[in-house]
């Protein structure tokens, strides 16, 4: 977190080019050393900005990678999502609907570097949003673009705590007390429980162990990899019905929606669009 020190806009750009010049200068030169020296000198570019740094710093450049990766969670996004383009296109929802999404997830993660390279508060978009625009509209626009960040990490919290505590079910079940039936029966309320759990816990490792953080999404790192080269394997491996060819893979379309094709086709991008939420990019920017 940084306290803003008032000044011009036109004036800020200026200093920013001139702080980060010095700042690349300062590290290449040697000066200091170390991890005091990135914090130092990371400090005087705030300074320079016009900020003043209130919070530690406790992640490093890869820590904050780590977490953004984390965020995207892509096995998580495949499963929870995945009924989506099968319904809406099939296979070429999946293939192709993943590819146009993650063309347009780069230009945003472009556009959110580029900005953040200028504007590196602890305030995020909402503070950057303030500084785009025109001064009479900054309040609003800053106030709104708060507020949608707000209840878009409330909504993907909760609903990827919920899903959690459906895997959570699944799991159980695959030990069955008879052919076909799980020894856990899955009632609302169960699940409801599993869920406010899941939720209270996160909440608490989040607020009273932040110390701990950067490690938990470094082990988490590892633990995605993991996931994404289990679920290739197994699927491939375990496939009970045989496998398609290459051509029904990239070209077959078929909709169960019920819509007109183009609006399924674009329905079924919810898929890739949950897996690759640019929230993880938004929380980087913060952290």
């Amino acid at each position: 977190m940084s306290q803003i020190i008032p000044q011009d806009p036109g004036a800020l750009n200026s200093s920013a080019v001139n702080a980060k010049s010095r700042y690349r200068e300062d590290l290449c030169d040697n000066r200091v050393s170390g991890h005091v020296s990135g914090e130092t000198l990371a400090d005087d570019l705030l300074g320079h900005l016009g900020y003043d740094p209130q919070l530690k710093r406790n992640r490093s450049t890869a820590h904050v990678a780590f977490m953004a990766f984390v965020l995207a969670a892509n096995p998580y996004g495949l499963a929870t999502t995945l009924n989506y383009p099968l319904i809406g296109g099939g296979p070429v929802n999946i293939i192709w609907g993943w590819l146009l999404v993650a063309l347009i997830v780069i230009c945003v993660a472009a556009s959110l570097g580029e900005i953040t390279s200028v504007y590196p508060t602890a305030g995020g978009v909402y503070y950057q949003a303030a500084m785009l625009t025109p001064p009479k509209y900054r309040a609003l626009a800053s106030w709104i673009c708060g507020w949608l960040f707000v209840v878009g990490n409330m909504s993907i919290t909760l609903s990827v705590n919920f899903a959690t505590a459906q895997f959570f079910g699944a799991c159980i079940n695959v030990f069955e007390y008879e052919t076909g039936k799980g020894i856990f029966p899955g009632e609302t309320y169960q699940v409801f429980l599993i869920f406010v759990v899941i939720t209270l816990l996160c909440n608490a490792v989040s607020s009273l162990g932040n110390r701990w953080l950067p490690w938990v999404d470094t082990a988490a790192i590892f633990w995605t990899f993991a996931g994404v080269f289990a679920i290739t394997i197994a699927v491939l491996a375990v496939a009970k019905n045989g496998r398609h060819s290459a051509a029904y893979v990239f070209t077959h379309f078929e909709t169960q929606s019920g819509w007109p094709h183009a609006w399924s086709f674009c329905i079924g991008l919810m898929h890739a669009g949950y897996a690759t939420s640019s929230t993880g990019m938004i929380i980087s920017q913060h952290v």
